[in-house]
C-alpha cells in the first residue's frame, strides 16, 4: 500500500512539473517586444503590464516584420493601423518589432 502511495505521488509531481515547463506563456522575444513597445508608447501601451501587453500584442511584431520584409515601412504602419492601433501606436509598435524581431530591416524605418 505504501509503494502504491509513493507511485501515485511520484506520478502526481512529475505530471505538475511537465505542466509547469511546458506553460504556453509568452517567449521571452515577446517579452522584449512589449518592453520595447511600451518604452517607444510611454503614455499609451506602455501603461499596461507586460503580461496584458503581449496577449494585446500577439504576433503583431511578427506580422509587421513579414510586411516589412515584403514591401515597406508604410504597408508595416497599415499593418498595425489595421489590428486597430491608431498611428502613434502604430509607429512604436513597428520601430519595437525592427528591434526585436527583425534588426535587418532597420534601413526602412524613416529617419528621425
Amino acid at each position: 500500500m505504501r509503494r502504491k502511495i509513493t507511485t501515485v505521488a511520484g506520478a502526481l509531481l512529475a505530471g505538475l512539473v511537465l505542466v509547469g515547463c511546458s506553460s504556453s506563456g509568452p517567449s521571452a522575444e515577446d517579452e522584449k517586444y512589449a518592453d520595447a513597445v511600451a518604452a517607444a508608447d510611454p503614455d499609451g501601451l506602455g501603461e499596461m503590464e507586460t503580461d496584458q501587453l503581449t496577449d494585446t500584442l500577439g504576433s503583431t511584431g511578427t506580422g509587421i516584420c513579414v510586411a516589412l520584409k515584403s514591401s515597406s515601412y508604410g504597408d508595416a504602419m497599415q499593418y498595425a493601423i489595421l489590428r486597430d492601433f491608431d498611428p502613434k501606436q502604430a509607429a512604436a509598435l513597428v520601430s519595437a518589432a525592427v528591434q526585436v524581431y527583425c534588426p535587418d530591416q532597420a534601413g526602412k524605418l524613416p529617419a528621425i
